[in-house]
């Protein structure tokens, strides 16, 4: 007999189940290195409450994500906390056998080892448990509600296997599906609707919830019905994966055009801006490399809009780019020879910090959005606009050399603060690399070396 009286021992260990994984773990912590004879009897019901925190993951794997909502903020099915916690419980009273084996069989289970048979035997058990005794999962005051989510998550239990399966071979589907996988996702896809009329769509959110990348979905719809027409998707059960990802589209691009403000307006942030509009063009990707559409369709009509506005917006920045440079690298006119005029930078007026944001801005958004300007539909004037953006910088940078190597006597902190400005221009626009270059060359001009005095 142990130190503490088993009703009291009874009643701390009700109590160590209530509490939430950070809690044992501080108090396991806490506990770990008491001889008090008391305090080990309660640091081993914390460490064993732990394990069997475990193992319940462990065994209910698959449909973790099914009980939170995604980072991302596309909508799916989700179930309550207190579901998988409740049934779990349940499983402990009803299967005491299955329950202790399944801790044994994750002490010594191997990344590269098939599942325990006695996951899956638990799972089973789980599903049983939901149709047959859901007074045992439900809540202390249920609800409506709370009745539908223990039948519908018995349903999701069912496909265990099927789950697994597909989940294991995750990394493969990731990638480019050829003949043997799409033949693959079709077979589990058949097996889950074989199951129940609705199991094929019910594996799709098990899938979807377990994408870290939530709109490749649609890459699985696509392969599942056997790249069926955008029409036929639209009207089918496995619309509403399309749609989740064309609300957020949507959403996306609305507050893209509440950002960047209509046409000829200044954006507070073209930075963001850029990242903005990458997002939404990967997001109507996702549709564009695995449904054939059409500018008519159901889908094919809104994507259409969505592209038209980010061209637009995106056009309307990169037709003012140059005027934003200008602002940033003043220049000034000096005479030659009698007529002949040559522009020059203006070291006397140095620009204000507000059209140096700007312009480091404006360079900004136009190399974030380079890799996605042929998708977005704006390669011409990106291509355009970006190549005379390098070439002004390029001649503005060799011009402040040509003074810094000049016997004309000048400040060299002056010429120094534009040389910092260029290069940081050079950098938005170009990368490191580039400005990295431009910084040697300053260092072995002869700025900063000690003029001969006569």
């Amino acid at each position: 007999m142990g130190v503490i009286a088993n009703k009291r021992l009874g009643l701390i260990k009700g109590l160590v189940k209530t509490l939430p994984q950070t809690s044992l773990r501080s108090l396991e912590m806490a506990l770990g290195l008491t001889k008090d004879e008391a305090l080990v009897e309660v640091r081993n019901l914390v460490s064993l409450e732990l394990e069997f925190r475990h193992v319940k993951q462990a065994v209910f794997a698959p449909y973790l994500p099914l009980l939170e909502a995604r980072p991302d903020g596309l909508t799916g099915i989700t179930f309550p906390a207190w579901l998988l916690d409740n049934i779990w419980s349940a499983l402990e009273v009803r299967e005491p056998e299955l329950y202790m084996q399944s801790r044994y069989a994750l002490r010594g289970l191997r990344t590269e080892d098939p599942t325990p048979v006695v996951f899956f035997r638990l799972v089973t058990a789980a599903a049983q448990i939901c149709r047959e005794n859901p007074h045992d999962i439900l809540p202390a005051k249920p609800d409506a509600a709370d009745g539908e989510a223990v039948t519908e998550f018995a349903l999701y239990l069912d496909l265990h296997r099927i789950a697994r399966a597909m989940l294991a071979r995750l990394p493969d589907f990731l990638g480019r599906i050829d003949a043997d996988r799409a033949t693959a996702l079709r077979l589990m896809f058949k097996d889950a609707c074989a199951n129940d009329s609705e199991g094929g769509y019910r594996l799709l959110e098990i899938l979807f919830a377990n994408l870290e990348d939530g709109p490749q979905i649609v890459k699985f719809v696509a392969t599942v019905s056997d790249r069926a027409s955008e029409r036929f998707l639209a009207a089918s059960e496995l619309a509403v994966f399309g749609e989740r990802i064309l609300a957020v589209a949507e959403e996306r691009l609305l507050d893209l055009k509440t950002f960047m403000g209509a046409r000829g307006k200044v954006c507070d942030d073209l930075g963001i801006a850029g990242q903005k509009v990458s997002d939404c063009l990967a997001l109507i990707h996702s549709f564009e490399n695995y449904i054939e559409l059409q500018r008519d369709g159901p889908w094919g009509k809104r994507l259409a809009a969505g592209h038209k506005l980010i061209a637009e917006l995106v056009e309307s920045q990169l037709k003012g780019a140059e005027r934003a440079l200008e602002d940033a690298l003043p220049m000034k006119s000096e005479r030659v020879y009698g007529r002949v005029r040559k522009e020059t930078p203006h070291l006397d007026r140095f620009p204000k910090p507000e059209a140096i944001v700007r312009a480091v801005q404006t360079l900004a958004f136009v190399k974030t959005v380079r890799n996605v300007a042929h998708a977005g539909g704006f390669a011409s004037l990106h291509t355009k606009t970006a190549q005379a953006l390098e070439s002004a910088l390029d001649s503005y940078f060799e011009e402040l050399l040509s003074i810094a190597n000049g016997d004309e006597p000048v400040d060299p902190e002056v010429v120094m603060s534009f040389f910092e400005l260029v290069t940081d221009l050079m950098q938005a626009l170009c990368g490191e690399e580039k400005a990295a270059v431009g910084r040697r060359r300053i260092a072995s001009s002869d700025l900063l070396k000690p003029k001969n005095v006569a």
